[in-house]
């Protein structure tokens, strides 16, 4: 007879949701290990939602169930506007070489200025792109172009125009990108904010 091996309550996670129900964070989501959101839950700063079916940390006069999901006790307000980094601009342009079309692992895409530095481009949301090295490597520091078809590599026409996504865009896309063991695992919590296709 084969046994099963017993999970250590150490090597869950618990999904943190703000006071209204919604995850603090989507891409990374929102996931600390579930010891620390015991600790929360004593220190009485959280409430938990959904344990882990059969799992309990233990000590002698205690016995608590691991938490799945939990939940602050007082909201903690959250940036309306998106951050402009690496991780928001791969999730705008949806992990898609903006010149080519072709959808690549994040380490093997680059950000491309529309209107390269060399002439004056700036770092920002509406001159910034992803682009594959192949496409951004054959670029160099030519301006994007405005006519030809879009989506062949080379012609260095632009999929789209870039610009600020807005938090709701990003948010739609993180959900998009999210491994099937999260969907899986914490799939009912994710969706409440998402629109109904008709």
């Amino acid at each position: 007879m084969s046994s099963v091996p017993v999970r250590s309550p150490h090597s869950y996670q618990t999904l943190v949701l703000n006071a209204d129900g919604r995850p603090l964070k989507l891409w990374p989501l929102s996931l600390i290990p579930a010891s620390d959101a015991v600790v929360a839950q004593l220190r009485d700063r959280i409430i938990s939602v959904e344990s882990w079916e059969g799992a309990y940390f233990r000590s002698e006069s205690l016995s608590v169930p691991v938490p799945k999901v939990a939940m602050l006790r007082h909201y903690a307000p959250i940036s309306g506007e998106p951050t402009f980094c690496r991780r928001s601009i791969l999730l705008r342009d949806r992990y898609r070489c903006q010149y080519c079309g072709e959808r690549f692992p994040s380490e093997a895409l680059t950000f491309d200025h529309v209107i390269p530095r060399s002439k004056g481009g700036k770092t920002v949301w509406t001159n910034i792109l992803t682009a594959c090295l192949g496409c951004n490597g054959a670029k160099g520091s030519q301006d994007a172009r405005h006519s030809g078809r879009k989506g062949v590599a080379g012609s260095f026409r632009p999929l789209k125009q870039p610009r600020r996504p807005t938090a709701a865009e990003l948010l739609r896309a993180g959900l998009e990108f999210l491994p099937n063991e999260v969907r899986l695992n914490w799939g009912d919590f994710l969706y409440w904010g998402t629109e109904l296709e008709p």
